[in-house]
């Protein structure tokens, strides 16, 4: 993470920046400390870092040094007097929203910088009931405050969503003891060549990956012709594993 690009100024006052937007999020201009999760602007250049340029913050000390990613991609800090600090404009998260954990006790089943989707909001003490997206607690269920949350960025938001696609995929694959695209001989598969086939788009894996592409898969075309091809797993879709076919002992 370097510098970020797409910060747009929305208030000034005095000639000063007092509010910005990034990434559909606003943020207010504060004098307090600088929050997880929030924007710097360096007064200042130095060690990698551009003067008057944004920066995610992800880390605060207790002096108040906000710690973030340079230009260069290095984890560099900036002491509390060199840089001026923007916070995330508050919206009340809303069933359904992904959120960054910038706040809570060691001892819950969520840690600090985790992303969470919000389940359930009972408006109450602790509203919002929320599953873990990532990390070392992932699939935990936690309770959390308003202020122990902010909105995730579309960004992070699509990082989350790949990743919970990808576990999606794995346990799929997991549930028939097998690795992402394991295909075993005999099973039936759909396939994303339909025209090169000419048949429906499904086929039966006639022998397993070797070398090349992918499995070879063989079907019968719409002249009644057995036709075989080298076929790669990110066009293939398993439909039936071989184990589950009836006509097989």
């Amino acid at each position: 993470m370097a510098a970020l690009k797409g910060v747009k100024t929305v208030d000034m006052v005095g000639g000063e920046i007092t509010k910005v937007s990034y990434e559909g999020a606003e943020y207010e201009r504060v004098e307090g400390d600088a929050e997880v999760g929030g924007l710097l602007m360096s007064r200042e250049g130095c060690h990698d870092i551009t003067a008057g340029a944004f920066y995610i913050i992800n880390e605060v000390d207790r002096d108040g040094d906000a710690y973030f990613y340079d230009d260069e991609g290095d984890l560099n800090a900036l002491s509390r007097e060199d840089y001026i600090s923007f916070h995330k404009k508050r919206v009340r998260l809303k069933v359904g929203d992904y959120a960054k954990v910038i706040d809570c006790a060691k001892e819950w089943k969520v840690a600090q910088g985790d992303f969470v989707k919000v389940l359930i909001d009972d408006k109450k003490y602790r509203p919002f009931q929320c599953k873990v997206q990532d990390g070392e607690f992932v699939g935990e269920i936690v309770w959390m405050h308003e202020s122990e949350l902010v909105l995730a960025t579309e960004d992070e938001v699509a990082a989350v969503k790949e990743a919970e696609a990808k576990r999606s995929v794995e346990a799929k694959w997991a549930k028939i003891g097998r690795k992402v695209d394991e295909y075993k001989v005999g099973d039936i598969v759909a396939h994303a060549n339909a025209v090169w086939f000419r048949n429906s788009g499904l086929g039966e894996v006639a022998a397993e990956y070797k070398s090349g592409i992918g499995p070879i898969i063989s079907a019968i075309d719409y002249d009644g012709h057995l036709v075989k091809y080298d076929v790669p797993t990110s066009k293939l879709t398993l439909v039936t594993p071989v184990e589950a076919r009836f006509d097989r002992s």
